[in-house]
């Protein structure tokens, strides 16, 4: 397999066991493969519910780890728009552990919003946040060759490019053969 092969493999299988385990604890997952998890939850996550889901999901909790992960593979624009979301959170006195326990301190299966979750007085933030979160890639709609939207993917795979063999030996760590298909990921 290729590296962007095993990047959209693991796109696929990160949310399932054995991998999904990693989530609870990435903090302790060798680099290697603490960054494309990184990368896959906040595509996911904010393509299906937007930032502020990301924001509030559990993966939400490594957003400095994120910031740190598109950094170490050259996604400045999108580390900054990230940044920026943050100093907006900050401004208004509120983490991503503030969200963490107004979501967990709902009752399971409830149908919410951000409104009755978290509060009127912090609709303005959310609006600032939606509206600086516009600028991922993930919304970033080009007209033109000088409005590129950044190519996080491709800078991820050219990351890992000379990281490969550290890359299977760290999935192979984590998953049984069968599922890294050992033999196709050499």
């Amino acid at each position: 397999m290729s590296v962007g092969e095993i990047v959209q493999h693991l796109a696929i299988k990160v949310f399932e066991p054995p991998l999904s385990n990693l989530l609870d604890d990435l903090r302790s997952v060798p680099e290697v493969l603490r960054i494309p998890i990184l990368l896959i939850a906040l595509d996911t996550e904010v393509m299906m519910n937007g930032m502020l889901g990301f924001l509030e999901n559990s993966t939400g909790l490594y957003l400095v780890d994120t910031i740190d992960a598109l950094e170490a593979i050259s996604a400045h624009k999108t580390a900054d728009t990230l940044r920026t979301i943050q100093r907006i959170m900050s401004d208004h006195g509120v983490t991503v552990e503030h969200f963490r326990r107004n979501v967990n301190s709902g009752q399971l299966h409830e149908i919410t919003n951000f409104r009755k979750t978290h509060g009127e007085e912090l609709v303005p933030m959310a609006k600032q946040i939606d509206g600086e979160a516009r600028k991922l890639y993930i919304y970033h709609y080009h007209s033109g060759e000088n409005d590129r939207p950044e190519p996080v993917f491709d800078l991820l795979e050219t990351y890992l490019e000379g990281r490969r063999v550290e890359l299977v030996a760290a999935l192979e760590s984590v998953a049984s053969p069968k599922w890294t298909g050992s033999a196709a990921v050499r």
